[in-house]
C-alpha cells in the first residue's frame, strides 16, 4: 500500500471530504516530514505509510468540530514542532 492509498482510505473510513488539490499538499506535506525528520527528528515515525494514520488522519479527525472558514472563527495551534495537526488542518480547511 502507497501513502496515498492508505490517505483516500482513511479519508473515506472517517467520511472526511477534502478541497481541490488538499491531498497532494498532504502527502507533499508527509515527504517533507520524512526529509527533515532525519536531520532534525521531529517524529519518532519515520515510515510515510505510518505518518498517514499515525499524523494526517489523527489531525484531520477533529475536522468535524471546527467551524468552516465561512464562520471566521480563529483557531490557536498549540502543537509539535513538526506542525502537527496545524498543517494537516490547515490544508483541509484553507
Amino acid at each position: 500500500m502507497t501513502p496515498g492509498t492508505a490517505l483516500d482510505r482513511g479519508l473515506t473510513e472517517m467520511s472526511l471530504a477534502l478541497p481541490a488539490g488538499a491531498r497532494e499538499r498532504l502527502l507533499d506535506y508527509v515527504a517533507l516530514l520524512v526529509k527533515w525528520n532525519r536531520t532534525y527528528n521531529l517524529t519518532a515515525i519515520r515510515d510515510p505509510l505510518a505518518m498517514v494514520p499515525h499524523h494526517l488522519l489523527d489531525s484531520l479527525a477533529v475536522l468535524p468540530h471546527l467551524p468552516l472558514a465561512a464562520e471566521r472563527n480563529r483557531l490557536a495551534d498549540a502543537g509539535s514542532g513538526a506542525g502537527l495537526p496545524g498543517i494537516p488542518l490547515a490544508i483541509a480547511r484553507p
